[in-house]
């Protein structure tokens, strides 16, 4: 498959990365960055339609963000949340795991539940 990369400034904060099959015109993922404080960026949204997974997409964005990070906003702090099947990708990069994060949930029955009044 032939991407290529469309970037767009949604606002002075946040910028999107979206992939497209050069093809069928067809966006077949996206990721984006948001600028924080204190020269921070954080790598934010990665999404590839699961269609076309395993065909570098995910890949060619990641690089595309990196590239543009680079050129852009040089001694910056990047930070990112990844999940098991990406983190190889970040530690390959120059990243470092500097804390884990928890998904937890909770069923709508045991939220009702658990409700008082105030």
């Amino acid at each position: 498959m032939k991407l290529k990369i469309n970037i767009i400034e949604v606002d002075k904060s946040i910028i999107l990365f979206i992939a497209i099959d050069k093809l069928s015109n067809e966006v077949v993922g996206r990721c984006s960055l948001k600028l924080r404080e204190n020269k921070t960026i954080r790598y934010q949204d990665a999404l590839v339609d699961e269609k076309h997974r395993g065909k570098g997409i995910y890949k060619n964005l990641f690089y595309a963000r990196e590239r543009y990070v680079r050129k852009k906003f040089k001694n910056y702090v990047i930070e990112s949340y990844c999940k098991d099947s990406t983190i190889n990708m970040f530690l390959e990069n120059g990243f470092n795991i500097d804390s884990k994060l928890y998904l937890v949930k909770k069923k709508k029955q045991a939220l009702k539940a658990n409700l008082k009044a105030v």
